[in-house]
């Protein structure tokens, strides 16, 4: 695979992973080390773009843009391996790990995934603006997108929901999180630990995580983020 040279600019590539990372995103953590051995190997520069198939939807999903020079950028997301692929109308150019910036000359794409969806999937242009891409047809961000569109009621309550449902598991897990911490020996050696308030059973917290989880779902679908409101659903291992 070496030795090949970047389509888009022509330059000789190192390379499938020399492409720039993006400041300030993380990749998927735990879910690196073990999804190789379940990850489909990346393809080869010049394979076809496989058909999407939903049965996949939630492991994968995909977008596209059209470029100023008429070509079609599509970026299709390995969620289970953390990777991102890059197709140039139609025909494989590259795979990176995320998050990443495709180079396309003076331009680029930049991709991130949080643990529930895409955090950022941006054509970012040489003069700084921005566009997101389009979630392509039967792509979770496509299905969510229609059900707003046909149905905008459903979709503000799903919103709403997801708001309210972070707010509260933020209130009430936060103070048990403190005491957990303020119990640790190098807190209590010095100061005096925290006492909760809140004591919930078990299966309490465990509905609040599961719902914490679907509303992370729901708020990465609507691209969607909060540092502190989602601060929870991102620190959530799956």
């Amino acid at each position: 695979m070496n030795g090949w040279n970047d389509p888009w600019t022509g330059a000789p590539r190192k390379g499938p992973h020399d492409d720039g990372r993006i400041d300030g995103y993380d990749g998927l953590g735990g879910l690196e080390g073990d999804a190789g051995a379940w990850s489909t190997p990346a393809p080869e520069p010049g394979a076809p773009l496989p058909p999407f198939r939903r049965s996949l939807s939630l492991q994968r999903t995909r977008f596209a843009i059209d470029l100023s020079d008429a070509s079609t950028a599509t970026v299709d997301i390995d969620h289970l391996s953390g990777r991102a692929s890059l197709y140039r109308d139609d025909r494989h150019v590259r795979t990176c790990d995320m998050p990443v910036r495709f180079s396309l000359g003076s331009d680029g794409i930049e991709v991130a995934a949080s643990r529930y969806g895409m955090q950022r999937i941006h054509l970012v242009s040489a003069d700084g603006s921005q566009r997101r891409l389009d979630p392509a047809q039967g792509a979770p961000e496509h299905w969510r997108a229609q059900l707003s569109l046909r149905h905008p009621g459903v979709g503000r309550a799903l919103a709403a929901g997801a708001v309210i449902v972070l707010t509260v598991n933020l209130i009430l897990l936060a103070p048990q999180l403190l005491e957990l911490v303020t119990h640790l020996p190098h807190w209590t050696d010095r100061f005096t630990p925290f006492v909760s308030p809140i004591d919930l059973p078990a299966w309490a917290n465990t509905a609040l995580t599961i719902t914490a989880g679907l509303a992370g779902i729901e708020r990465a679908l609507t691209f969607r983020h909060h540092r502190l409101l989602d601060a929870e659903t991102d620190g959530i291992p799956t």
